[in-house]
């Protein structure tokens, strides 16, 4: 039982500590209800608890406040992809593509929400274009892999996964 002194941890709870930034970014919000930087760490705050809907209003609301938050637009897609609202989301990753055509993210949550609705042409052609923005982008690799598999692709996906494993691990 040396843990309770150890310093490497925390005397309060992950969740306890999520409530924490909640309630601070609720009292920031009320001293400055036009300022879209709370909203957003707000909506990432409930995105982190996963409170989805929380999170979406938020988010909304920072796009309310600024129109070409291209990352708000892509966050909510987030909200409304892990609600199963897919229609939404895809259109929440389109308009942030629309706003940044170098969003890497949002190809690559783009590709998820089409392999969530089994049309994996095109999560691929959304993995491809997150991939050829960042070489690097090792889940976008590991998430083409997953959609080439599931057309059959066999070769392919074994090959987009042994990169995801390279960049990731670095060998």
């Amino acid at each position: 039982m040396t843990w309770p002194n150890d310093p490497n941890f925390s005397d309060i709870t992950d969740s306890d500590y999520k409530s924490q930034i909640l309630e601070h970014l609720d009292k920031e919000i009320e001293l400055e209800p036009h300022n879209k930087r709370n909203y957003f760490l707000r909506g990432n705050a409930y995105l982190d608890k996963g409170a989805n809907e929380a999170a979406a209003r938020d988010y909304t609301k920072v796009i309310q406040l600024d129109p070409k938050d291209a990352v708000a637009f892509n966050n909510r897609g987030i909200c409304y992809r892990n609600s199963a609202q897919t229609e939404k989301a895809i259109i929440d990753y389109e308009t942030a593509l629309a706003l940044d055509s170098e969003y890497r993210d949002a190809y690559n949550n783009l590709g998820m929400a089409y392999a969530d609705k089994e049309e994996y042409t095109s999560a691929i052609e959304n993995y491809t274009k997150a991939i050829a923005l960042d070489e690097q982008y090792w889940y976008a690799f590991s998430n083409r892999g997953m959609a080439l598999w599931a057309i059959g692709d066999r070769d392919s996906a074994i090959k987009d996964y042994e990169t995801a494993k390279k960049l990731l691990t670095g060998s």
